[in-house]
């Protein structure tokens, strides 16, 4: 089962598959001159035996009409498997959508990203794999230039990276800012993996700006359909995040919860179970 750590990089990206193109950008790889992008099919198995299936595939297209396919692979520890299927991927993506494709990993430590570096060998001449890697080092600045798309999304990633250390005031007022003028959904889900990626002190000291300094945005704003139902819309929304679909008895069991006490146990046990079982029991 994905944990929150590998599925989060993924939210950001399909809440704006732009941020794509901003981390490319941000390790000086070639982009269509002003690209939109949108989310594509992450199945790439062909008539194989073996099932191919990045993490996710971001088409970037051109306002003059060139395409770029991008597969995106999150990367929590390093994996040797990789070097024999992350070439497959790019043949099966390119040949899919017939245009260029390039790899973009995604790491959340700089250890795990210095192997993921290491050049692949494919044994055709010419044809080595060298894979470019976001990690707290390399990852844009989203205080900078490249925040100006994508700049929720590049903030929140720069959390879970590290990169932005929430222990830090200043930071904290910078994803907060960032993500106000988000849409409920993007906010509630946003929100969410901000807290999970931080620790108890740098949490707390999050939440009393957010009920202080950024009071409309955190507070108003998040509670206007009402406290517990904004809360249980966002439970529901990170478990399916995580491939925990739940069925129509327990949708309607949190729906209908008006403890927000319970609501707070349930979240806090969202963000890390393993089935919905360890949330809600059997």
């Amino acid at each position: 089962m994905p944990s929150i750590s590998h599925e989060a990089p993924l939210e950001l990206l399909r809440g704006d598959p732009r941020l794509a193109a901003v981390l490319l950008r941000g390790l000086d790889i070639p982009i269509p001159a002003d690209a939109g992008a949108v989310m594509a099919p992450s199945d790439l198995t062909a008539s194989v035996p073996t099932e191919l299936r990045a993490d996710a595939v971001v088409m970037l297209s051109g306002a003059d009409g060139a395409r770029l396919a991008v597969v995106v692979e999150i990367q929590l520890r390093y994996d040797s498997r990789k070097r024999f299927s992350w070439p497959s991927y790019l043949t099966q993506v390119r040949a899919a959508h017939r245009c260029p494709a390039v790899l973009l990993v995604i790491c959340l430590s700089t250890g795990t990203a210095g192997r993921c570096r290491t050049p692949i060998a494919t044994g055709h001449p010419g044809f080595d794999l060298v894979p470019p890697v976001i990690d707290p080092v390399t990852i844009p600045d989203p205080n900078g230039p490249a925040a100006a798309t994508a700049g929720p999304e590049l903030a929140v990633l720069a959390v879970l990276t590290g990169a932005l250390d929430l222990n830090q005031d200043s930071a904290r007022r910078l994803v907060l800012a960032s993500l106000a003028n988000l849409d409920d959904s993007r906010l509630a889900t946003y929100t969410v993996l901000v807290r999970s990626a931080v620790s108890e002190s740098a949490r707390q000291a999050l939440e009393d700006l957010m009920t202080t300094k950024f009071r409309d945005t955190f507070v108003d704003r998040l509670l206007a359909e009402g406290e517990a139902k904004g809360e249980a819309r966002t439970i529901l929304r990170v478990l399916a995040a995580r491939g925990l679909e739940a069925p129509a008895d327990v949708r309607e069991r949190v729906l209908s919860c008006t403890d927000v006490s319970q609501l707070d146990i349930w979240a806090d046990k969202a963000v890390t179970a393993a089935s919905l079982e360890e949330v809600f029991g059997s």
